[in-house]
C-alpha cells in the first residue's frame, strides 16, 4: 500500500495475512487537505462530488484538517454515511426537506414574507461568521 508522505509499505509483513484483501471494491475516495481560513467548504453534504478511476465515477469528500483532528472517527463516520446513501437515506437531503418544511409553514404565516425560500436555504448553506 502507498501512504503519501511515508511511501511504500507491506501491509502483509506489517499486520499479518488477515490484514489484507485479494480484491476489494473502493466505493468513496477521501481527500485529506490542508485546512485553509480562507477557503470555503461544504458544510450540507447537499453538494457530491465524484473522481473518475479507471472510468468508474466514484463519491469524492474533501476533508479539511488541522491538527488535532481525530482522522479515524471522521472516516468511519464517512464511511457509515455512505453506507446510509447506498441503502436510501441521505440525511442532509433530509435535514434540507424538513428545513424547507419548516420555514415554508413560518413563511405562510407572515404576511411580509417576501424572501423566496430558495434564498433563505442557501443563507443555510454558507458559514458567514
Amino acid at each position: 500500500m502507498e501512504i503519501r508522505g511515508l511511501g511504500i509499505i507491506d501491509v502483509k509483513n506489517m499486520f499479518g495475512i488477515r490484514a489484507i484483501r485479494y480484491q476489494k471494491r473502493v466505493e468513496v475516495v477521501v481527500e485529506l487537505l490542508d485546512w485553509d481560513p480562507k477557503e470555503e467548504y461544504t458544510r450540507t453534504g447537499l453538494d457530491e462530488e465524484h473522481i473518475s478511476i479507471l472510468g468508474v465515477e466514484i463519491p469524492l469528500i474533501k476533508l479539511p484538517i488541522f491538527p488535532g483532528k481525530n482522522i479515524t472517527v471522521i472516516a468511519e463516520v464517512i464511511a457509515l454515511n455512505h453506507l446510509l446513501k447506498h441503502y436510501g437515506y441521505d440525511s442532509a437531503k433530509e435535514f434540507n426537506k424538513n428545513l424547507e418544511t419548516i420555514l415554508r409553514q413560518k413563511a405562510s404565516t407572515i404576511k411580509t414574507a417576501d424572501i423566496p425560500i430558495e434564498r433563505i436555504t442557501r443563507y443555510f448553506e454558507h458559514d458567514f461568521e
